[in-house]
């Protein structure tokens, strides 16, 4: 049965009910506990919830609960990502660039309170969520920006972005920026397809409490 936004704590899955810790198998059960000790806490420090008080997730992960074989290789991709070396900064404005080119309400809203924790100017971080080219940015945020913008709205880096970036980032930054881009686009089609919402600010202060 479909469950959509709105509808209680449950309308937070979108198109699939979460999932309460009590129904996983015990591949979902492993996975959760590694999701509850790494991406959970990190949603924490952030200031997002990536996880109800029942224990239930939400957001990418309730979808992902249900099919570990995949969760498993993409948490694995994240995790490189993360140990890449790219700036906090950097990471988060090519994330908001693109989920608001897909209008991915769950991944905007965490990640906006993950740019603000990385320091981004507050307008610059709504000029993102509105899909427009932020100000006030350093120069590599800036570049990033337009990298992943040339990415998800043209499919095409022209030469001198290209150039731009290898000189800014060098290669293996630029590959894990790309790859960074990817990553998110993949999350954003899962929070798409299943009409994933972020929570509402009611929503966000009980889950604060």
């Amino acid at each position: 049965m479909n469950e959509h936004p709105g509808n209680g704590t449950s309308g937070l899955g979108g198109r699939l009910p979460l999932l309460p810790p009590d129904a996983l198998d015990e591949a979902q059960r492993a996975l959760r506990d590694r999701l509850q000790a790494t991406r959970a806490r990190s949603a924490e420090e952030a200031g997002y919830a990536a996880c109800l008080p029942d224990g239930r997730f939400i957001g990418p992960f309730n979808a992902l609960l249900r099919t570990p074989h995949i969760a498993r290789p993409l948490l694995e991709w994240a995790q490189a990502l993360t140990r890449a070396g790219i700036p906090a900064d950097v990471r988060e404005v090519v994330i908001l660039t693109v989920a608001a080119h897909w209008r991915a309400e769950y991944a905007l809203y965490a990640h906006t309170a993950a740019a603000e924790q990385a320091g981004l100017p507050d307008q610059a971080i709504a000029s993102l969520l509105h899909g427009e080219a932020p100000r006030g940015l350093r120069t590599d945020t800036d570049l990033a920006h337009r990298l992943a913008a040339a990415l998800v709205r043209d499919h095409h880096v022209a030469d001198d972005l290209y150039d731009e970036a290898v000189a800014a980032f060098g290669t293996d930054t630029l590959i894990a920026l790309v790859n960074l881009v990817g990553h998110y686009l993949s999350t954003s089609a899962l929070l798409a397809c299943f009409q994933v919402p972020a929570p509402s600010s009611g929503h966000s202060r009980a889950l604060a409490t």
